[in-house]
């Protein structure tokens, strides 16, 4: 049983990313998020996330498409996009393992259904803002690390098949053509991935990541880019910089040619920030479902084939 925590909590965000062709793009203009769905350039490859709270929880999800994918004629952001909006729509109240895994086995259908083929990894973090909690579930090598006072606590660990294959959540096509030439795909369960509990503390700090960062930078230096650039005040700004400094550090790496985003969370209680300024703006409300301190936020890809952020309010 979990013990409640007598402060609510609540995050400040931050993210910036880049695709493996060199475009990259931050935080849209922060003055406009106060709006209920806002369109944000920023094209992040295969990567898709998103970010979604109620009275109770808070959910992230970032998902990564197996470029391998390509070689077999399938579409590994689109099966990415996909598998995030669909747990975006199977979201409900997470208490534990069995219905964190029973979320992402409701997306996997949908994605089936729709008959989108496919692999991608996963991580999703689910955080109860009463008892504050974290639940993780990570398939594959995005993943997150948890940071207290300046020292690395929390890192999910990888998972790879032999090759250095990533575990994935996939669907594919079952005529015989494909399945006799798709050596480099796998078709790993939720059951499979890795499950955590940790309990959260003000001012804790939690970076969610596709492999692209981690490829590229040591865990010590991600810690030390972080602990150096932070500002005291955990701002908005201070956040959405040193997501920047780590696409930017991952880049000069050239250890690994990739898509990568990064997204960057302070713990808050939950008096202590508006619905504006989780967002980058002012604009002051209570900490209620109708007034969401944190609004839902889902990398996307609209019809022209640019790739787009948007944030919308949570509508329970």
């Amino acid at each position: 049983m979990l013990e409640s925590s007598s402060v609510h909590i609540n995050l400040k965000c931050g993210w910036h990313g880049i695709s493996k062709q060199g475009i990259n793009k931050t935080n849209c203009d922060q003055s406009k998020l106060e709006e209920e769905l806002i369109l944000l350039s920023g094209p992040y490859g295969d990567d898709v996330a998103f970010v979604k709270q109620s009275n109770d929880y808070i959910l992230i999800g970032l998902s990564d498409g197996v470029s391998g994918n390509r070689n077999h004629g399938l579409d590994p952001y689109k099966f990415a996009h996909t598998l995030i909006s669909s747990c975006l729509e199977e979201t409900d109240r997470i208490i534990g393992s069995s219905s964190m895994r029973g979320l992402v086995h409701r997306a996997i259908r949908c994605v089936e259904k729709r008959s989108i083929f496919g692999s991608a990894t996963l991580c999703l973090l689910s955080i109860d803002k009463h008892s504050s909690y974290l639940r993780s579930l990570n398939i594959g090598d995005s993943g997150f690390m948890l940071i207290r006072q300046n020292k690395l606590i929390i890192r999910s660990h990888p998972q790879y098949h032999r090759g250095s294959s990533p575990f994935q959540l996939s669907s594919l096509p079952t005529t015989q053509s494909f399945t006799s030439n798709t050596t480099r795909l796998y078709h790993d369960k939720p059951s499979d991935g890795e499950y955590n509990e940790h309990h959260l503390e003000i001012g804790d700090l939690l970076l969610i990541a596709s492999d692209g960062l981690f490829d590229n930078l040591y865990e010590d230096f991600i810690v030390q880019i972080i602990n150096n650039h932070l500002d005291d005040q955990y701002s908005v700004e201070s956040l959405q910089n040193v997501c920047q400094m780590l696409v930017q550090s991952a880049c000069h790496a050239h250890i690994k040619c990739d898509d990568i985003l990064v997204l960057l969370f302070c713990v808050v209680p939950c008096s202590a920030i508006s619905n504006g300024e989780i967002n980058g703006n002012r604009k002051s409300t209570s900490c209620s479902s109708s007034d969401s301190s944190l609004s839902s936020i889902l990398v996307n890809q609209n019809e022209e084939e640019s790739f787009d952020l948007f944030i919308f309010k949570d509508s329970n």
